[in-house]
């Protein structure tokens, strides 16, 4: 049994420091090879069902933790079915915390993409100057989920000229606001 706990240490610690390595020199070591990818995980909320999430990096944690739990549990001369016991044990352990700690990593994700009704009700500044009564589409920049956009802008109003205020009442099209002066620029 020494063996089993031996190899499993060994390829996986091998495979989790060649993982390591990739990742300080810029490798794809991020990418993760789903050996189940058609079970979702996304929306779990058990910790049981967490264990459904097989991937390369919680079967290379659970067979590191194995081979090693074993290996130390023979050293101390515990019989071989604690050893196993204790293998097992350690290796669900790691198993159940990647997978945790790679469930947090992805709900950190976003894919960045600006949602503009968002935008309504905020101030904004006109970058190019705005024809008056819908004539034609000028252009405003606009603070939105953290970052300044330009984005084109109509008014219903009189012509609004650059460099002023405005608040975005609404969205006409795609991509473009209406937008009116504020209430004391009027």
């Amino acid at each position: 049994m020494e063996t089993v706990y031996f190899y499993c240490a060994a390829i996986g610690g091998g495979i989790l420091v060649l993982q390591v390595l990739l990742l300080l020199i810029g490798g794809d070591a991020d990418a993760d090879t789903d050996l189940a990818p058609e079970i979702d995980v996304s929306d779990v909320s058990t910790g049981a069902d967490v264990f459904l999430q097989l991937s390369l990096k919680t079967a290379i944690a659970f067979f590191t933790f194995f081979g090693l739990a074993g290996l130390a549990a023979l050293e101390a001369e515990l019989s071989t079915t604690w050893a196993l016991t204790i293998a097992t044990g350690s290796g669900c352990v790691a198993f159940y915390l990647v997978a945790y700690l790679m469930r947090l990593l992805a709900s950190l994700r976003s894919d960045g993409t600006l949602d503009l009704h968002k935008a309504i009700g905020l101030s904004a500044r006109v970058y190019l100057r705005i024809p008056e009564s819908l004539g034609g589409v000028g252009k405003i920049t606009v603070t939105l989920q953290g970052r300044t956009v330009t984005h084109k802008a109509v008014t219903a109003g009189g012509e609004i000229p650059t460099g002023s205020e405005v608040v975005i009442r609404g969205i006409r099209g795609a991509g473009t606001f209406e937008v009116s002066l504020p209430p004391q620029e009027k």
